[in-house]
């Protein structure tokens, strides 16, 4: 995986940042825009994803906890849209598309993951393999479009979301989840929040630097949630901590997670 250590910011293309919190171990440090302020990692990889095996065996080992959150993001998806033409971009192993299809929707994929790819597609779901322009896909073709913690990996945010914004229907929605860096957890955990998902994360965002980043590229935000993903008790101090953590900062609207529901301007 190549290093890349680009000082600009390609969300508003200022090279003046600031430190916050800096990983010695890892010699990654997590900056702030003074411009627009998004946070991002520096220096970050692109990971390809194609034949990790770890993602999909992630979801396999968890399916009943992701099956959990795919049931509660696909209830937030019907206040606002109770049928159509559904997307998930990186669908993993398909249990958003399985909750979205039991739900009513014509529900589709995109996953580079070879094997998540291939285990969606025997569940009889059509997956694409390739990046959203090279799918084939109409302009205004889908109602819904879903990119549940997979925007904090992109490179170029601008590039992306201009190829969803082609395929969104003018009535449709876009759902993004990411996590958020503002939340309860993050600021009691620091270094060791999960959400930092260091090397990978190449940006981290709250509530303003998405909803910036949304209105650069002609979306309007519809809801904002601040939620957080429940983990179930364990026996682990440390795994309880953190599960405790997260149901005090949904409670206080501070969640480890953004829900960002959007409209086409």
């Amino acid at each position: 995986m190549p290093e890349v250590n680009d000082k600009v910011c390609k969300i508003c293309g200022s090279n003046d940042y600031r430190s916050y919190l800096r990983f010695k171990d890892k010699k990654k440090e997590v900056v702030a825009c003074k411009a627009c302020g998004t946070f991002r990692t520096l220096p970050y990889y692109e990971t390809d994803y194609k034949e990790q095996e770890f993602y999909c065996e992630h979801y396999i080992r968890n399916e009943r906890i992701f099956r959990g959150f795919a049931d509660n993001l696909v209830n937030i998806i019907l206040r606002y849209k109770k049928e159509g033409r559904l997307l998930d971009i990186g669908c993993a192993v398909g249990f958003v598309l399985e909750e979205a299809k039991k739900k009513g929707f014509k529900a589709e994929g995109i996953e580079l993951n070879k094997k998540a790819a291939d285990i969606t597609r025997s569940k009889g779901f059509d997956v694409n393999s390739c990046a959203i322009r090279n799918a084939g896909y109409n302009n205004d073709s889908f109602d819904v479009v879903v990119l549940n913690h997979i925007l904090e990996h992109i490179a170029e945010p601008h590039v992306f979301l201009k190829d969803i914004k082609d395929i969104v229907k003018k009535s449709g929605i876009l759902l993004i989840g990411v996590p958020n860096h503002a939340s309860l957890a993050a600021t009691l955990f620091r270094r060791k929040w999960y959400g930092w998902g260091i090397p990978e994360h190449i940006w981290h965002f709250d509530k303003n630097s998405i909803g910036y980043l949304l209105s650069k590229n002609g979306f309007k935000i519809k809801a904002l949630i601040q939620n957080s993903q429940y983990y179930p008790f364990s026996k682990s101090l440390r795994k309880n901590t953190r599960a405790v953590i997260a149901r005090i900062g949904n409670i206080v609207s501070a969640g480890d997670q953004l829900i960002a529901i959007a409209g086409v301007e």
